[in-house]
C-alpha cells in the first residue's frame, strides 16, 4: 500500500474514533437521560392513577357504608324483618335515587338470607339469591368488603369495583347489606387518563377489556413479562402498540382475599423522546460526516504534500536500480526532506560519474583486449605477404622465366592479405567509434517489431519466431544501439543454429521493467569463448 494512502487512513481513523468514541458515550448518555426522563414521567403518572383507583375504591366504601345507616333503608328493612312484608317499589325507587344520587354504575340491597331485595341499576330484578357469591358471604357475615367482582349487567358481564356494607338495627342485628360500585369500563379509563395524564389498559390475564389507546384491541399485540398471582408490585416494560413505543407500569387488581383478578397499565408514550433523541443521533452523525469528510480532504492535501518527495524518491531510486543514472528529484527547498533529497541527488551524481568512469574503464580493457586480438588477426596475414614477397625477390634474382606467372600469384596473395588487413583494421575503427548511447523513453514490443522486416525471409521459412508480450513494454534506451545488438545477437543465432534449428525472441515484462529473450538451439559458446565476450 502506498505511503499517501496509509497516511489517509491514519489521518481518517484518527478523526473518526475519537469521533465514534464520543457517538457511543453520548448515545449511551442519551439512552440513560432518555430513560430517566420516561421513569421520571411514568412514576408520576402511575402515582397519580393509582392514588385515583384507590380513593375511588375508598369514596365508593364510604358512600355505601354511609348508605347503609340511612334511616329510610333501616326502617324498610325492619318492616320486612317484623311482619315478613316490604314495600318492594318503595324500595326499588329508593335504590334507583340512591344510585343515581352517589353516581354509582349499580346497586345492591340485599336481604339477611342473601335474597336480591332491589337493584338500582336494574329494577325489574329482585327475589335472586346471590350468597353463594364469595364476596356477598363474605358481607353476610357483617364484614365491610371492598373488592373486584363480576358484575351481571342486562346480560353482560362486568368487571367491577364493588364496595359492601352490613345494615345493622342497633349495632346487633343483621338486617340486610348494601353493595354497590363502579365498572371498570372505557369511561373509567377515560376519567383515570384524564386524572393522571397516563395511558390506560385494562387487563384481565391476556384479554384487554378497556383502553384509552385508539385502534381495534384485536390488532394489538401487547408484549407483557410474566408476574407473580397477586404482587402488588410496580413492574414496568416497554411495548409497542399501533406503530408506536409506549413504556407501562403494571399495578395488579387483586380481590378482597387478595387475588389477583385484572392488571392495570399505565403508559406514556415514548415517540416524542425517541423522535428527539434520533434527532440528536442524527445531527451528531452529520457532524461527524462532515469531520470524516474534512479529516479525508485534509489528509489527501497534507499526505499529498508529505509523500509526493519520498514518493519521488522511491520513483528516482527505481529508476538508478533499472540502470538510468541520470534520474534525479527536484527540491522545493522546504520541509525536512531537503537534506535528504539533496544527499540523494549527491548520490545519484556520484554514481553516474562512477559508472561513466567504470564505463571507460572497461571501454580501455575492452580496447586492450581488443588490440591484442587485433596484432593477432594481423600477424596472419602478414605471413603470407611476406613469404609471397621472398618468392618474389627471389624469381626475379635468378631470372626465373616462371617470373611472370610468380609475379601474378605473389600479388594477388599480397591484396587478398592487404584486404583482410583492411577489414580488421575497419572492424577495430568501427568499435573505438562506438557512440554513447542517447536514452530516450520507447516501447521494446515496437524496437522489436522495427528490426524482425530485415529477417523477413527467415521469419516466413519458420527459422525466426517473435513472440512479444501483449501489453506494451515502455523502457528507456537508444533503440539504434539497441536495434544494431538485436540484429548481431540475431544473426549469430541463425549462423550458429544447424539447419534444422530455430531461433525465438520473446518480449516480457519483469519487476524492473522489461526483458528480450533471444533463444537458439545451436551448439552454444565453448567455455574458452564464453571467456572472451565483452
Amino acid at each position: 500500500m502506498r505511503l499517501r494512502y496509509k497516511m489517509i487512513i491514519l489521518l481518517i481513523l484518527a478523526a473518526v474514533l475519537p469521533l465514534l468514541a464520543v457517538f457511543i458515550s453520548i448515545s449511551a448518555y442519551a439512552g440513560r437521560q432518555r430513560e430517566s426522563l420516561v421513569n421520571m414521567k411514568l412514576n408520576s403518572v402511575y402515582g397519580g392513577a393509582v392514588g385515583s383507583y384507590e380513593r375511588m375504591g375508598k369514596s365508593i366504601l364510604s358512600q355505601v357504608g354511609q348508605l347503609s345507616e340511612d334511616q329510610t333503608l333501616l326502617r324498610y328493612l325492619l318492616i320486612k324483618g317484623e311482619t315478613g312484608f316490604i314495600d318492594q317499589q318503595g324500595l326499588i325507587d329508593m335504590a334507583v335515587d340512591m344510585r343515581r344520587l352517589l353516581d354509582l354504575d349499580y346497586l345492591f340491597i340485599i336481604a339477611p338470607d342473601g335474597s336480591t331485595l332491589a337493584r338500582g341499576h336494574d329494577p325489574a330484578l329482585f327475589g335472586d339469591n346471590l350468597s353463594s357469591d364469595p364476596v356477598f358471604a363474605e358481607a353476610l357475615k357483617g364484614q365491610k368488603v371492598q373488592s373486584l367482582a363480576r358484575i351481571n349487567d342486562q346480560g353482560e358481564d362486568m368487571l367491577a369495583v364493588m364496595a359492601l356494607a352490613p345494615v345493622w338495627y342497633e349495632n346487633r342485628e343483621l338486617i340486610g347489606i348494601v353493595a354497590g360500585g363502579n365498572y371498570l369500563d372505557e369511561e373509567f379509563c377515560r376519567n383515570l387518563r384524564d386524572l393522571s395524564g397516563a395511558e390506560i389498559l385494562l387487563l384481565e390475564g391476556n384479554t384487554l377489556l378497556a383502553k384509552t389507546i385508539p385502534g381495534n384491541p384485536g390488532e394489538m399485540s401487547l408484549y407483557m413479562p410474566g408476574t407473580g398471582p397477586s404482587g402488588q408490585d410496580k413492574q414496568t416494560f416497554r411495548t409497542k402498540l399501533q406503530g408506536i413505543w409506549y413504556t407501562f407500569s403494571r399495578y395488579a387488581l387483586n380481590d378482597y382475599s387478595g387475588n389477583r383478578v385484572a392488571d392495570l397499565l399505565m403508559g406514556v408514550s415514548t415517540q416524542e423522546l425517541d423522535i428527539l433523541f434520533s434527532n440528536m443521533k442524527v445531527i451528531y452523525g452529520g457532524f461527524a460526516l462532515g469531520g470524516l469528510i474534512l479529516a479525508i480532504i485534509f489528509g489527501l492535501l497534507s499526505s499529498s504534500g508529505f509523500t509526493r518527495p519520498i514518493e519521488n524518491l522511491t520513483w528516482a531510486a527505481d529508476r538508478l536500480a533499472s540502470g538510468d543514472f541520470s534520474a534525479r528529484v527536484k527540491s522545493d527547498g522546504r520541509g525536512e526532506l531537503t537534506n535528504l533529497i539533496d544527499t540523494f541527488n549527491e548520490m545519484a551524481a556520484d554514481l553516474e560519474d562512477y559508472r561513466r568512469k567504470l564505463l571507460e574503464t572497461e571501454r580501455l580493457a575492452a580496447f586492450s583486449t581488443m588490440a591484442r586480438k587485433v596484432a593477432h588477426e594481423i600477424k596472419n596475414p602478414l605471413t603470407p605477404i611476406r613469404i609471397a614477397i621472398e618468392d618474389l625477390r627471389r624469381a626475379y634474382d635468378s631470372d626465373d622465366p616462371k617470373f611472370a606467372e610468380a609475379f601474378r600469384q605473389s600479388t594477388e596473395t599480397v591484396l587478398e592479405e592487404v584486404q583482410s588487413l583492411s577489414k580488421i583494421v575497419n572492424e577495430f575503427s568501427d568499435f573505438a567509434k562506438f557512440p554513447p548511447p542517447r536514452l530516450e523513453p520507447d516501447d521494446l514490443n515496437e524496437i522489436v517489431r522495427s528490426t524482425a522486416p530485415l529477417f523477413s525471409t527467415q521469419i516466413q521459412d519458420g527459422v525466426l519466431k517473435v513472440d512479444l508480450d501483449r501489453k506494451d513494454l515502455p523502457v528507456t534506451a537508444d533503440r539504434d544501439q539497441l536495434k544494431r545488438a538485436l540484429v548481431n545477437l540475431i544473426k549469430n543465432a541463425l549462423e550458429a543454429i544447424p539447419p534444422t534449428g530455430e531461433v525465438r525472441i520473446k518480449t516480457l515484462r519483469t519487476e524492473k521493467g522489461a526483458k528480450v529473450l533471444i533463444m537458439d538451439n545451436g551448439p552454444g559458446l565453448a567455455p574458452s569463448v564464453k571467456q572472451n565476450l565483452f
